[in-house]
């Protein structure tokens, strides 16, 4: 259920995001984390989001970059989002190139 909506792009409520990341569910493990970090949960999020990473979900690659970027942790966010970008995500790619400007001082 919770693949299902996270494909199509659904809400999903935190409880039921919960209950996957713990029965394993890396979709459950991203939902879970990005709402952590939403709110401001960040070892938390950090936990679910690289749990769900170590599976090979590409997109919770990206998203742990992304909460690691929102931190101040650059080195942390390149190695995310190089790592997703070797293998081809198209949205690490074009984050890895940002981060590399915004360190550059170029801002684009």
């Amino acid at each position: 259920m919770v693949r299902a909506a996270y494909d199509e792009g659904r809400p999903i409520p935190e409880s039921l995001a919960r209950k996957a990341a713990e029965a394993g569910d890396p979709r459950g493990m991203t939902v879970y984390g990005i709402g952590l970090a939403e709110r401001g949960a960040y070892a938390e999020a950090v936990h679910w989001l690289g749990k769900a990473a170590a599976t090979g979900d590409l997109s919770a690659v990206v998203v742990l970059g992304t909460v690691h970027l929102d931190h101040g942790e650059l080195r942390e966010a390149e190695r995310h989002f190089r790592r997703a970008a070797e293998r081809g995500h198209a949205g690490a790619r074009l984050a890895l190139r940002q981060l590399r400007a915004r360190r550059n001082g170029s801002g684009h």
